[in-house]
């Protein structure tokens, strides 16, 4: 014997779960997905600087250098942007403690951004730079040096692209009150010169389109000078008393009342609405009723006649 054929309703389960599964999988694509992009920190970038200390040997270390900030921002708001960057794996690379730094000394960093955009042709330079905590504990010469996050407020005021890339720092180490040693770091003439970025698109806020209305002043109506009033004048009446006579040109009435006798009816209007005595239409009617009722019997008497 043959498979027995699987019903149709043992088909749909199966592909109305998949389905089922595929939409919610799309719809966290869309609803968390996407959203994060926008919020995922750029890659770090090495870069090559060549340092010059306050005392000792000039350094040019390679740091992995990273540029974060919100993928879009609004236009007369301010922007953070955070500059993080971390020493090299390679240990012939690395920017060294030259003595024991204590607990009581601190890690002060500044940093230079460089802003294009986003207006057309423009570019500034702002200072990024950090408050300085406290070392959580002794480093030893030789030593790596840590490097504090510094941050950046930059307000756009138009919208568009703007990029932040980083250039030069100093790096000071040593008490809280100033000494110490200071590094003076720049982007170097060779190995890894292109600096890191970040991008930010800026869209147009609301409040800066001019309004379309203006008001209008009010003009000052004209004042009205009200005429004088003219000086009423004293009048005199006279009163003439007439009395009226027959006129001898009036027509003297005839003898008769009817001097001339009209021909014909009275004009009543009433001609155009006279039709057939109504008894005609009546007796007419009658007629051919009885004419009918008479037709029908005769024709009901010879069915009768040809059935028999």
């Amino acid at each position: 014997m043959g498979d027995k054929p699987v019903p149709r309703s043992g088909l749909r389960g199966p592909v109305v779960r998949k389905a089922a599964v595929a939409g919610v999988v799309g719809a966290g694509v869309v609803f968390f997905g996407l959203p994060a992009l926008g919020t995922l920190a750029p890659s770090p970038r090495t870069m090559s600087y060549a340092c010059t200390p306050t005392t000792g040997d000039a350094p040019s270390p390679e740091l992995l250098v990273t540029l974060g900030g919100p993928a879009s921002a609004t236009a007369s708001q301010a922007v953070t942007l955070t500059w993080l960057s971390t020493q090299s794996n390679d240990t012939t690379k690395q920017l060294k403690a030259t003595a024991q730094i204590p607990t009581t000394e601190k890690i002060v960093m500044t940093g230079e951004l460089v802003i294009i955009g986003p207006s057309p042709n423009a570019t500034a330079t702002v200072t990024a730079t950090a408050t300085g905590a406290p070392l959580t504990g002794e480093i030893q010469a030789g030593s790596p040096i840590p490097f504090p996050t510094v941050t950046a407020t930059v307000t756009p005021n138009v919208a568009g692209t703007m990029v932040a890339k980083a250039d030069k720092f100093t790096l000071r180490i040593g008490p809280e009150t100033g000494g110490g040693v200071t590094y003076t770091c720049v982007i170097g003439t060779a190995g890894h010169t292109v600096p890191a970025e970040v991008s930010v698109i800026v869209s147009p806020s609301s409040s800066s389109s001019p309004s379309t209305s203006p008001s209008a002043s009010p003009s000052a109506s004209p004042s009205h000078t009200p005429s004088p009033t003219p000086t009423p004048k004293p009048t005199r009446t006279i009163y003439v008393t007439e009395t009226a006579t027959p006129s001898s040109t009036a027509t003297k009435k005839s003898k008769g009342q009817v001097t001339h006798t009209p021909g014909g009816g009275v004009s009543t209007g009433g001609g155009g609405e006279v039709g057939p005595d109504a008894r005609v239409l009546i007796l007419t009617g009658a007629g051919l009723m009885l004419a009918a009722a008479t037709g029908g019997l005769v024709l009901r008497a010879r069915r009768r006649t040809v059935r028999h």
